[in-house]
């Protein structure tokens, strides 16, 4: 009992102090945001995910063989429609004259011209993820602005890929903000309640996203999807903090209930956040060298998550107290008992069950085959039924 009661205080005599000294860590938080948001642009994203790839794979050593042995040679082929035969060869000249442009093919055959359609192979001057490429190809848009064009090309097309991905992201954020923020409408016991909580998140997904600059280069992957995975993993930590805050503010001032609420939940939270964290780092010893590049980001989330949980959000708290009072409302879910919890558990086992067993029956074979067969297998039967035998 002695060992527990010290064990009590020291975390209260951390709360205590954490709270007393709120505005000293608003300062430092606020200088490391702007760091962080200045940092952000600083931040170099790898768009090449082969550079993940372990040095000793078969497809890492055939990219490097066919890189020493062949110079292959950027291109793209773009087809202007609604265009004249004698407009489509004026064209030639203008796309030879691009800077970065070593060739185009056109002519009159159909293999070029059909109808009011043209279509040229444009060679450049260097392979497809050198920079002189990627330039040559914008500044061909730019020349085929004014026509209706259609481009198919390797060239740029990871940066087009993780700009949509980015994209993509972005809108998945959004959508779970929004979720979430409905969620905690009906499950919270006042509206000032979530304010507090996308602060909390908010700071700590800017600060995590501007220090990625201190690791040098990270993926594009890892930079897209860092901000949804960290909401993921990490809002339930502020969530138990106010949780804690609510429940204590029933019989103390907010100050009070501040201070013993972070007490209880600082060991809480730590605890919770191991198993998270263990996952993380077991990512960072994949092979595949993308694990270690997500894996070290995300322990770096979490860990931001927990200070701006532990040292943030209690100031955060004391400022929106008023607000908190006045804006209590019912809560909308439900208490479940230990009996109703597991018939709860009970009927979603059965209809997980039922819901994979409808998805086999109803699903075509062939995207069976993909989930069921193994991967090497698979490979070798595509290869055995597409590629041609060669005589």
């Amino acid at each position: 009992m002695e060992e527990k009661k010290e064990k009590g205080n020291f975390w209260l005599t951390v709360a205590t102090f954490i709270v007393n000294k709120r505005k000293a860590i608003y300062v430092l938080f606020f200088i490391a945001i702007i760091y962080s948001v200045v940092s952000v642009n600083k931040v170099s994203v790898n768009q090449d995910i082969t550079k993940y790839l372990p040095a000793d794979s078969e497809t890492n050593r055939g990219l490097n063989l066919m890189e020493e042995q062949f110079l292959t040679y950027g291109s793209a082929r773009v087809m202007v429609s609604n265009i004249t035969y004698t407009d489509a060869q004026k064209l030639v000249d203008e796309l030879e004259a691009v800077k970065g442009v070593k060739e185009v093919a056109f002519d009159d055959s159909e293999d070029h011209y059909t109808g009011t359609n043209a279509l040229y192979d444009i060679t450049f001057s260097g392979e497809e993820e050198e920079q002189v490429s990627k330039d040559a190809m914008n500044a061909v848009r730019e020349t085929l602005a004014d026509y209706d064009t259609y481009v198919s090309t390797e060239v740029g097309a990871e940066e087009e890929t993780s700009k949509a991905l980015a994209k993509d992201m972005n809108l998945i954020l959004v959508l779970a903000v929004i979720i979430i923020v409905a969620v905690l409408l009906l499950s919270t016991k006042a509206y000032m309640e979530i304010p507090v909580l996308l602060i909390t998140f908010g700071v700590a997904a800017i600060l995590n996203k501007g220090t990625n600059y201190w690791l040098g280069t990270i993926s594009s992957v890892t930079d897209s999807i860092a901000v949804v995975l960290q909401l993921a993993l990490a809002i339930d930590y502020a969530i138990i903090l106010c949780d804690r805050f609510m429940e204590e503010h029933e019989t103390m001032d907010a100050e009070s209930a501040v201070k013993v609420a972070l007490s209880k939940a600082i060991p809480e939270i730590s605890a919770s956040s191991l198993t998270t964290i263990s996952g993380m780092v077991a990512m960072m010893f994949m092979q595949f060298r993308l694990g270690y590049d997500m894996g070290i980001v995300l322990v770096k989330a979490i860990i931001f998550s927990l200070v701006s949980v532990f040292l943030l959000m209690p100031g955060i708290l004391l400022l929106f107290a008023k607000g908190i009072d006045n804006s209590h409302h019912r809560c909308y879910v439900p208490n479940i008992t230990l009996q109703g919890s597991w018939r709860i558990r009970q009927n979603t086992s059965y209809r997980r069950c039922l819901c994979w067993c409808l998805y086999l029956l109803s699903s075509n074979p062939a995207d069976v085959n993909t989930y069921m067969i193994p991967a090497p297998w698979r490979v070798r039967k595509r290869v055995s039924q597409k590629s041609p035998r060669r005589r």
